[in-house]
């Protein structure tokens, strides 16, 4: 099949079909497909009349099926009902958007990687991406991501937690401890949150409302993120 302009084999025709499906079915939804060029890799919109998977433009040819396949993933995820992270009512600092989106993919990512794993898609590129940009926030941290209680050390504690949970080992070696070397605190807390998470899982919807919830209590982020379940409507 061929995605913004690009032709990505046939591994994910399968996925979409069924995902574009259960859209029409389900939601009375169209599925569509566009370029953008903001910073994520992906973004998905849900409107009136269909859902858009936004895939940026810059990723090359050979990991675009990998990222179109989770960003497929995070649909079914909404339609199999998973939970997700919303906004409190209430002023909040600039830092919320991002702790919100850390949190969300901390649970949400390896959980949309358990269910495209045996399709064995390219994921190099995307990996020295995460590398690289992590590398980068570690040479020079602001001295308030050191401030016991920041919403810095927080957010990085999230970072710490994603990376050792979802970068490969050969990979995070090394990394890893340099993170712990500059930002001590947001490696403890960090560490803290991989060992909830870890006996938590994400395997169910329950599995990953339960995690979101341990995460975001572990880190005190209870006034800037509520926990959605979107089988009941409850929020925690």
């Amino acid at each position: 099949m061929k995605v913004i302009g690009k032709e990505i084999g046939d591994a994910l025709d399968a996925l979409h079909e069924q995902i574009q499906s259960r859209l029409r079915v389900e939601a009375e939804l169209d599925l569509r497909i566009e370029a953008f060029e903001r910073e994520a890799l992906s973004n998905v919109r849900w409107g009136e009349d269909a859902v858009t998977i936004e895939l940026h433009e810059g990723v090359p040819t050979h990991a675009l099926p990998h990222v179109f396949a989770v960003a497929l993933q995070h649909l079914r995820q909404r339609l199999d009902r998973y939970p997700d992270v919303r906004r409190p009512p209430g002023e909040q600092e600039e830092t919320a958007p991002a702790l919100r989106q850390a949190l969300r993919e901390l649970v949400l990512a390896p959980e949309a990687e358990m269910q495209i794993a045996a399709l064995e898609l390219d994921q190099e590129w995307e990996q020295e991406q995460r590398h690289a940009a992590l590398k980068e926030m570690l040479r020079e941290p602001p001295e308030s991501w050191s401030e016991p209680g920041s919403d810095g050390e927080k957010f990085m504690a999230l970072h710490y937690a994603r990376f050792a949970t979802q970068h490969p080992p050969e990979m995070w070696e090394g990394l890893g401890k340099t993170f712990a070397e500059t930002l001590s605190g947001a490696t403890e807390r960090g560490e803290a949150v991989v060992r909830l998470i870890h006996d938590l899982g994400w395997g169910t919807p329950g599995a990953c409302l339960q995690s979101l919830v341990a995460a975001r209590d572990e880190l005190d982020l209870r006034e800037v993120a509520l926990v959605e379940d979107r089988r009941s409507g409850e929020l925690h």
